[in-house]
């Protein structure tokens, strides 16, 4: 059985930052409250995370995405949402590969510099974020928009994390 997910620190500079550990510690749990909102199979589910840096995350923006600027993060799905539901059934492997998030810890520094917010609190949201993409929801449309940032809000909130729509004092 493979880890629930696969971790490749490409830049060295997340592992200097204080309370990385405590992070990559916390990802499963993050994982697994993730896959219960999306997932309702028997399987175990696994993914790939990429730590990178604004570099690497340009390309990979322009790359998959058309947009030649650095992020914050991405995910590559393994699936397209609507086959996931037959999962189980069509799959001989124990565990799902639900394909891979990449991060940027420039991006995500600049942001909680911005917005004035702990760094791992920041990247914990933005994991959860890649993983309900993954799983196929998105932010496109208002609705749907409002239905994963609401199940942000409530998976995060579980570990202690608030709300990381409320920004510069705005309320959501």
């Amino acid at each position: 059985m493979k880890k629930s997910i696969e971790i490749i620190t490409e830049d060295e500079a997340w592992m200097k930052i204080e309370g990385y550990k405590d992070w990559a510690k916390s990802l499963d749990a993050l994982l697994q409250e993730g896959v219960k909102r999306k997932y309702t199979g028997q399987k175990k589910c696994w993914l790939g995370l990429l730590l990178t840096g604004d570099k690497r995350i340009k390309i990979l923006n322009r790359n998959f995405r058309g947009v030649n600027k650095p992020t914050n993060v991405l995910s590559f799905p393994e699936y397209e949402p609507k086959l996931f539901n037959n999962i189980d059934a069509s799959l001989t492997d124990t565990d799902i590969f639900l394909g891979d998030i990449a991060m940027s810890h420039e991006q995500i520094m600049r942001e909680c510099e911005e917005y004035g917010i702990s760094f791992f609190n920041r990247c914990s949201h933005l994991f959860v974020h890649g993983i309900l993409h993954l799983f196929g929801a998105d932010h496109i449309e208002s609705k749907e928009q409002e239905k994963m940032e609401s199940m942000e809000i409530e998976i995060l909130a579980k570990f202690g994390i608030s709300n990381p729509y409320v920004l510069k004092g705005e309320k959501k």
